[in-house]
């Protein structure tokens, strides 16, 4: 018995920590194009100050451009923001299932020392088998 909790609970570690991975990349990505997207900006707004300035329909492009990145940007700040506290979440579920999973396995090693104990015990009491004379 419990060893199929231990058994239980390693299954349940195992899903926690693939949970805890499939969100860290998750961020992952989100960092990445919060990157691209501050490379982007940077660009646009050295466009900007170059020494040739743009004709006034290059800027009206630039600057709407601008502010669609900045928009994405903020969009993408809030997305890391609620999978971060997703992973915070993650996290605390792996902790417990590994406090879970090695209690079981403590528990099902002091049965297996119990039992071996018990065992020994018996073969010290037990009678040889004696043969009558």
């Amino acid at each position: 018995m419990i060893q199929a909790r231990m058994q239980k609970a390693r299954r349940l570690l195992e899903v926690q920590r693939g949970l805890q991975k499939l969100e860290e990349g998750r961020i992952a990505v989100l960092q990445s194009r919060r990157a691209e997207l501050g490379a982007l900006q940077e660009e646009l707004l050295n466009a900007l100050n170059a020494d040739d300035e743009p004709s006034g329909l290059l800027v009206d492009v630039i600057v709407r451009r601008l502010k669609n990145l900045g928009e994405e940007a903020a969009h993408i700040a809030e997305e890391l923001e609620r999978r971060s506290a997703v992973l915070r979440e993650h996290a605390g579920r792996v902790k417990c299932a590994e406090r879970r999973s090695r209690t079981y396995e403590q528990q099902h090693a002091r049965a297996l020392a119990d039992k071996e104990l018990l065992e020994a015990i018996e073969r010290i009491i037990r009678p040889e088998d004696a043969s009558l004379p």
